[in-house]
């Protein structure tokens, strides 16, 4: 008898607890593994870089075509004959260095007649040597240079580039302007950091 008084003390000193108690373990341990999870999964947003608000490729842009509000943007040393072009917004990640307030891309598009086009190459050859540059065909693009970009199968656009200084204008201090191949097309890049 007295072995069967010590197994009823023993199941009553847990009183039916200790399911309980691992119940409410095992949920705690579950909840600590979601918190730590959803804390870890942002790993993309600590990105070094300063990337746009929207991802230009997929975001709808709505270019600009006014040649006289371009020229009040930049500095145009020959009229173009087409202007298309976006000023983006760009946004700097909290982990990024330096920051930069306010940073700005502007993309243009710009056709030039051929004379122009030859002009203005020569001119900005001046001051420093072509480079060899692909340009990245944005879906807002003139139509002759996407279907330009399919051609080659990498959506680039093979050109030369030269320093945009002779369009600089604050608040942009930066740039490069890429003559794309067989036209009298340029892409003009600018940042204003």
């Amino acid at each position: 008898m007295r072995n069967f008084s010590i197994a009823i003390r023993f199941r009553n000193s847990y009183n039916g607890e200790m399911p309980i108690f691992r119940a409410k373990s095992f949920f705690i341990f579950l909840s600590i593994v979601f918190l730590l999870n959803a804390c870890s999964g942002n790993e993309i947003a600590n990105v070094n870089t300063i990337a746009p608000n929207a991802n230009s490729r997929t975001a709808a842009i709505v270019p600009m075509d006014d040649v006289e509000e371009l020229g009040k943007i930049v500095k145009l040393p020959y009229a173009p004959e087409e202007a298309t072009f976006y000023e983006f917004n760009l946004k700097a990640n909290a982990n990024s260095r330096p920051s930069v307030p306010n940073a700005k891309r502007l993309v243009a598009v710009l056709k030039f007649s051929a004379e122009d086009a030859n002009q203005l190459a020569a001119a900005v050859g001046q001051s420093a040597a072509p480079v060899p540059f692909d340009v990245e065909a944005e879906n807002w693009f003139p139509p002759e240079l996407v279907a330009k970009s399919q051609e080659t199968g990498d959506e680039t656009l093979k050109g030369v580039s030269y320093p945009a200084k002779d369009f600089l204008q604050p608040p942009y201090v930066n740039g490069r302007l890429t003559r794309i191949n067989e036209t009298s097309y340029f892409v003009l890049e600018l940042l204003t950091f």
